[in-house]
């Protein structure tokens, strides 16, 4: 979404440029309130692009992590369909990524102390 601050600024605008054209006050500098409505449609315009853009993104995004969670699925399902069908020592496994049961490193155990 635009950030409230600058939604906050078309919508002043747009207060400003009706405030004018009611109270049919003469502006300084060449402004004028067709003019500040027209820069106030365009500014909205980009903030409706910039909003429908993020929310392609967000939900590219999602798509995104969901395909990415389905292939850590997968491949954790070939890890163990080969660790079934060949063990868990065997180089098949090793090849698919998986530790062999043999390189694998005892763990260390403390002495008891009396």
């Amino acid at each position: 979404m635009a950030q409230s601050n600058d939604v906050g600024i078309v919508t002043e605008a747009r207060r400003l440029a009706k405030v004018a054209t009611d109270n049919k006050l003469k502006l300084p500098g060449g402004l004028d309130a067709a003019g500040m409505t027209t820069e106030a449609d365009k500014a909205q315009k980009q903030l409706d692009e910039l909003d429908a853009l993020n929310r392609k993104r967000k939900q590219l995004v999602t798509d995104k992590n969901a395909a990415v969670k389905a292939l850590k699925v997968l491949i954790k399902r070939l890890r163990t369909g080969v660790k079934a069908e060949y063990g868990d020592d065997s180089t098949e496994y090793e090849k698919v990524g998986g530790k062999r049961s043999s390189e694998r490193k005892a763990p260390v155990r403390k002495p008891k102390v009396a």
